[in-house]
């Protein structure tokens, strides 16, 4: 070997040693980056020696990602649905506590029984009026509780359709950055950690399927089936609504679906499944709209067990129920009826008896209403809980095929050591060049 390619081949170690170094201190500093894909150098021997670096490879588990999104995905999914759930067991109260749906009834119950007892009261039948419009003013709270979880439905729909066109926006100018660094050799692994974590986010709320093209370029297609981008990214439309009522639906036009910017018409929000905006459009049109129904059906029955004499305790508007006028202005009719012309004889319980037996079969109805919707926010919870696990373990796997310090400080060590031995062989063959020249 002469002394010129001994200089070449120490060169190219001194090379390939100061870009492994580098490499390490970027891996350290990452660490704790979730988003960063662990580098290391892949690098060959030259036909005349030495060595050449011919790339910096990321080390990740592509299906292992991909999995651990379809499953963040599912987890924001199952979130959703639980915290709508929730609000709803919320506004329905705990069952024996001051303010619950179960206690307004018993408290009526109680006044009635009171009130029976001692006819002649005013007061008494005037408690049972207050307990009646408490009992009212519960079952309102748990309506407005529904229609304003489906606004917030609505209007987090919005709030990710606008995140999810940011996404594919960047992961469209990104995917036109790695083909152009691809195209001139350049390095493009900042470029495809920025792409993972923007698929990453995009995937939260609308999983997709991740089709890499031979230049570099990914495409994305919805599990649905549904073309979000294959060299341009869609613009994604919805419209959000400002207040919601039990009436409004998609189907009536009061609502909007989500929809392509250029294609009119095309409602596409079946096709985004699987996670947080197919769960709220689940809450929005499904859940939320089955509990009221579930709750129209327990007003109904509380109405037809609460009325008497042509009449009732209770009237309908809307969807919210109120003490009937009537007997607001005249307690007395509670116990006359409402055919009388004047106030009664006091002392017979007369209607009220009839008020008391019938708030046994609204004490059945209301009871397995609030047993149905405690059971489904139980099965929510219960999927959110198994999604979780299954998120967590898959991210414990990712995060363990990430940068180990460890390791990276012992391969700094090696590196060192390949670095000084270079530098050594350059040093050695300076001083014989500078012998040979001192011979002459």
């Amino acid at each position: 070997m002469s002394l010129t390619s001994a200089i070449s081949n120490a060169l190219s170690g001194l090379g390939a040693s100061s870009l492994a170094a580098e490499i390490v201190s970027s891996n350290l500093s990452n660490a704790t980056n979730e988003a960063y894909a662990k580098r290391e150098i892949t690098q060959v021997s030259n036909l005349n020696g030495g060595v050449q670096v011919i790339g910096v490879q990321r080390q990740r588990d592509a299906a292992l990602h991909s999995s651990m999104n379809t499953q963040a995905a599912s987890l924001a999914a199952a979130e959703t649905r639980t915290e709508a759930l929730a609000s709803v067991e919320a506004a329905i109260g705990t069952v024996g506590e001051d303010g619950s749906l179960t206690t307004a009834l018993d408290d009526l119950q109680t006044a009635l029984i009171s009130a029976s007892a001692q006819p002649e009261s005013t007061v008494q039948l005037e408690q049972v009026l207050y307990a009646a419009e408490d009992l009212a003013n519960s079952f309102n709270r748990i309506e407005d509780a529904i229609q304003s979880e489906r606004l917030a439905a609505d209007q987090s729909i919005a709030t990710d359709v606008e995140t999810a066109n940011a996404a594919l926006s960047e992961i469209e100018k990104l995917n036109k950055q790695i083909v152009t660094f691809s195209a001139n050799g350049r390095n493009t692994a900042t470029l495809l950690d920025q792409r993972d974590a923007a698929v990453a986010s995009l995937t939260e709320l609308i999983p997709v399927r991740v089709l890499e093209r031979d230049n570099g370029s990914i495409a994305l297609v919805s599990r649905g089936g549904q073309v979000l981008l294959d060299g341009k990214a869609v613009t994604l439309e919805f419209t959000p609504v400002q207040t919601m009522d039990a009436a409004m639906t998609q189907a009536s036009g009061a609502l909007s679906g989500i929809t392509i910017a250029g294609r009119s018409g095309d409602d596409i929000s079946s096709r985004l499944l699987g996670g947080k905006i197919e769960a709220s459009f689940q809450v929005r049109d499904e859940l939320m709209p089955a509990a009221t129904n579930e709750l129209e059906d327990t007003r109904q029955t509380l109405m037809a067990s609460t009325s008497f004499d042509g009449d009732g305790l209770f009237t309908e508007s809307n969807g919210q129920l109120s003490l009937n006028a009537q007997l607001a202005s005249e307690p007395w009719r509670l116990r006359d009826g409402f055919a009388a012309l004047s106030e009664g004889y006091g002392a017979r319980a007369g209607y009220l008896d009839t008020l008391t037996n019938g708030m046994s079969e609204a004490s059945t109805a209301l009871g397995d209403y609030v047993t149905g919707q405690s059971s489904k926010l139980l099965r929510a919870e219960l999927s959110e809980t198994a999604a979780s696990a299954r998120y967590s373990a898959l991210a414990e796997a990712a995060a363990s095929e990430g940068v180990d310090s460890d390791a990276e400080l012992q391969s700094l060590l090696m590196i060192e050591k390949m670095y000084t031995a270079n530098a050594r062989v350059i040093s050695v063959v300076d001083e014989m060049l500078d012998t040979l020249m001192g011979m002459t």
